[in-house]
């Protein structure tokens, strides 16, 4: 799993087969807002949402940014682990 930083367009993209997934975000100040995440229809409920979520989460720890979920699904994924708890405090 590749998670590919595309700051110019405002994502994060991970290539898959099909149509690539990605989770957008917008700045509002100096706090990234993770605002939607979207898998392909043909990839739901696969575990790819999730291996996307974690990888842009991963992605965020190693980059020090300070950032914030609030698509549901990237806010559920966020809840499920301490790691990710603390990482966004929530």
């Amino acid at each position: 799993m590749t998670i590919i930083y595309q700051p110019d367009q405002s994502r994060f993209r991970m290539p898959t087969e099909g149509a690539d997934a990605v989770v957008d975000f917008v700045w509002k100040g100096d706090v990234m807002v993770l605002a939607h995440a979207e898998v392909p229809p043909e990839l739901r409920g696969t575990g790819a949402g999730a291996k996307l979520a974690n990888g842009v989460f991963e992605k965020i720890e190693t980059m020090g940014v300070k950032a914030k979920p609030t698509c549901p699904f990237l806010v559920r994924v966020a809840q499920s682990d301490p790691r990710w708890q603390s990482l966004f405090n929530i």
